[in-house]
């Protein structure tokens, strides 16, 4: 895996083509962890656990922070996952949603590749910097991207560990433009 095959894995999985996603990007024997909770194991799961996660919703994925091993084997990103309810969502892991609601999350992800493909992507709350690799991004390629404010969701039944934090945002290393989504 490499800065571009990565750029384009955003930018297919921002798209919502959950089925082009695992095609191009997932091993037969993927596995998906949120937050040390196994959420997925293998390619057909995945693809039914995405469509059924999305439904009602629309989740675009920042990078706000990139580093991929020099085998491209290991891939950290500090990515803020940003989901627009369409309507009342809620079978999320960060808690419910309800129609119009903006929710912005901030959380580590490990992708591990086998075979070009992601075998295993585990997704946990940050807790401390990306571990520093032999090959990081340069931050000349770089420049900042800001999609507005930081949007505030309300406390929803007690989960106020899913309110979007401005003080989460890393500013040191601002989303490449490859990133965006559309």
């Amino acid at each position: 895996m490499n800065e571009n095959e990565f750029a384009r894995y955003v930018a297919l999985y921002n798209s919502g083509n959950f089925r082009h996603v695992v095609d191009d990007y997932y091993h037969e024997n993927i596995r998906i962890d949120i937050y040390g909770v196994n959420f997925t194991r293998g390619a057909l799961d995945t693809l039914q656990w995405l469509q059924n996660s999305h439904d009602g919703l629309i989740e675009t994925m920042l990078v706000d922070d990139l580093r991929i091993s020099a085998n491209g084997r290991d891939v950290y990103a500090r990515v803020r996952e940003r989901l627009v309810a369409l309507e009342v969502v809620k079978r999320l892991a960060s808690g419910p949603l309800v129609p119009g609601q903006v929710r912005t999350t901030t959380f580590h992800a490990h992708f591990l590749v086998k075979d070009g493909r992601f075998v295993r992507i585990a997704l946990d709350l940050p807790k401390e910097p990306l571990p520093q690799l032999d090959r990081p991004v340069a931050p000349a390629t770089a420049r900042e991207l800001r999609q507005g404010p930081p949007m505030i969701s309300p406390d929803i039944e007690g989960d106020a560990w899913v309110v979007d934090d401005p003080a989460q945002w890393i500013a040191a290393r601002p989303q490449s433009d490859w990133l965006s989504p559309n």
